[in-house]
């Protein structure tokens, strides 16, 4: 089903966006439901969680570039990006790699 999901993404971020374009005239800021092609897959995949610190890092920045107009000095988070991995990186892998091992393990049938 996820997999019918992501083929259609592209198709629906078509539609959406010239729904939006034709009914509203706004067509410059609708360009943004083409980002949903990049966000679908990760958002249905198992291991969502790993990426997304990316996605809050890029959210934040956009929404006070936007709100507040800091865009020079704001741009110094995407260096927290690395840092993050680089502290909690190792933990992510523990645990991903803990959720598969259990993922193996539930496949089994136990024989009474």
């Amino acid at each position: 089903m996820k997999g019918k999901i992501i083929a259609a993404t592209p198709f629906l971020a078509t539609i959406a966006f010239l729904t939006i374009g034709f009914t509203t005239g706004v067509w410059h800021p609708t360009w943004v439901v083409f980002l949903s092609i990049l966000i679908i897959p990760d958002l249905l995949s198992k291991n969502f969680y790993v990426k997304l610190y990316p996605l809050v890092v890029i959210a934040t920045y956009i929404a006070l570039g936007v709100t507040l107009g800091i865009w020079h000095p704001l741009w110094i988070i995407f260096l927290t990006i690395p840092v993050y991995y680089i502290f909690f990186g190792a933990s992510i892998r523990r645990s991903r790699s803990k959720q598969i091992e259990r993922e193996k393990n539930s496949d089994r049938i136990e024989v009474l």
